[in-house]
């Protein structure tokens, strides 16, 4: 019998060599119970096995992620604050049923859209995803390059260096090892939470702050819009799937630790976003608009010094940038080779040698490329975030229903499917968010000088992205 833990499994070892103690599989037992450890559907010990939930969360609160919300806190104070604290359960219902999926299917996003719905929509979403990457790496450049431009370093040097570092760490490193560095890297988002702590601002003025809402206002409603619509991306899906495919969770007590990830992730996510709104809603700078990564670092420096609020701005955006460069890149790499490849192998790309599995490191390498050369060659990236974002708006409510369908849909497995009351709440969940994602981007279409508030050509590259409700 074999007794290795299947998160140290070989390089290139196939999930199937690996045989399981008697009752502990997910096929003959129930995944609410954890195997003899607890009661619950949460995995109680799980908090020391990080997993993919919480990366893809902290890769959700990306550089553009940030600057809406040090945006909201700037122009509408605490208004948003309880809107954030609203979407945990959004996010949490989604990752969850990824969750489901990646165990009962044991493949990744793009290979189960081809198996259940043909060949057909599986290209269709597959090139839609693949400019939603792109735009999500342009963006995740722009980022590192305001963080060093904050330094004296040049775009180009930045950008070169970035491509490198991500490249070599995917290409040499296991799948396991990659998902630590870009958990590493998005931890640094944290240093809002921690600020938040020393800024410590009123309870009562944030409780009263809340229950504001200048809904006479179309600029604050395109910002609403905006951070409803920055929860759920394409890329997360496809990213949380096959990490957890890539993770070879098999027992019940396992899907468990993943479930309480999710929930962990969610809540953390969501807490950056709060800290950071709630941060540039305390202090004192008179500027109501901030046009990108530097005019948030002057904003807080009359209050933390210029060294320091420079330190505390490049931490948070260039960590959370760092994050969000591994998944997209790593969910389009795992995506094209999902929908071309076989089923149940693609996944494990990552843990195999360059020669083991070319097209995915290929795939994998000009994406981070071409993202580079894009931001290096300094296009008009706003337009292009324009039709990026159009795009999402698209594939977000498609890729929402491929999955509600299958997660909810007889192929599932009995103990994974959802059924009854959760079913039926899952299904407002996704129509909501859905809706959401269409309207705000129709919102988003308005023009912003025509509402008398800052024009759109004085916007940074990674804020006009997340204004257009990337």
């Amino acid at each position: 019998m074999d007794t290795r833990i299947p998160g140290r499994l070989e390089k290139g070892e196939h999930l199937e060599t690996c045989q399981e103690d008697e009752g502990s599989s997910l096929l003959g037992k129930d995944p609410s119970v954890a195997d003899g450890s607890t009661s619950s559907i949460f995995g109680l010990g799980s908090l020391a096995v990080f997993g993919p939930a919480l990366v893809c969360c902290l890769a959700d609160g990306d550089a553009g992620s940030l600057i809406v919300a040090a945006q909201s806190g700037r122009r509408w104070r605490y208004s948003l604050t309880l809107v954030q604290i609203m979407l945990v359960p959004i996010l949490f219902a989604i990752l969850e049923a990824l969750v489901r999926t990646g165990v009962s299917e044991k493949r990744g996003f793009g290979a189960m859209i081809r198996a259940h719905f043909g060949m057909k929509w599986a290209v269709f979403s597959l090139v839609f995803l693949l400019l939603s990457c792109f735009g999500a790496i342009v963006s995740q450049m722009s980022g590192i390059s305001s963080v060093a431009a904050l330094w004296g370093m040049s775009k180009g040097v930045s950008c070169i260096f970035t491509a490198a570092f991500v490249m070599s760490i995917v290409i040499v490193c296991d799948y396991r090892q990659v998902e630590l560095i870009a958990l590493f890297f998005g931890l640094f988002e944290l240093i809002f939470v921690v600020v938040l702590f020393y800024v410590a601002p009123p309870v009562g003025e944030v409780l009263h702050g809340m229950l504001i809402f200048d809904i006479q206002s179309a600029a604050f409603l395109k910002m609403l819009a905006a951070n409803i619509g920055a929860v759920v991306m394409p890329w997360m899906l496809y990213f949380q799937q096959s990490a957890v495919v890539a993770r070879r969770l098999r027992t019940s007590q396992e899907v468990a630790q993943e479930r309480t990830q999710s929930l962990v992730g969610s809540f953390l996510a969501q807490l950056i976003m709060v800290a950071t709104m709630m941060v540039l809603a305390s202090v004192p700078d008179p500027a109501k608009n901030l046009d990108g990564i530097l005019e948030i670092q002057k904003a807080l420096h009359p209050m933390f010094g210029v060294v320091p609020s420079k330190i505390m701005v490049s931490l948070a955006f260039f960590g959370g940038s760092m994050c969000a460069i591994f998944v997209v890149s790593l969910a389009a790499a795992w995506a094209i080779c999902d929908t071309a490849g076989a089923d149940g192998e693609e996944a494990f790309s990552l843990d195999k040698k360059l020669t083991e599995a070319p097209r995915f490191y290929a795939s994998f390498v000009c994406i981070v490329a071409l993202g580079a050369l894009v931001i290096m060659l300094h296009p008009d990236v706003v337009a292009l975030n324009v039709y990026i974002e159009m795009l999402n708006a698209v594939i977000v409510p498609m890729i929402l229903l491929f999955l509600f369908l299958v997660v909810t849909g007889p192929t599932m497995n009995a103990n994974l499917r959802i059924v009854g009351l959760h079913k039926t709440v899952l299904m407002c969940l996704f129509t909501v968010t859905s809706i959401v994602a269409v309207v705000s981007t129709i919102a988003s279409l308005v023009p912003e000088a025509a509402q008398n508030e800052v024009p759109l050509s004085a916007m940074s590259v990674v804020e006009s992205e997340r204004w257009f409700l990337w």
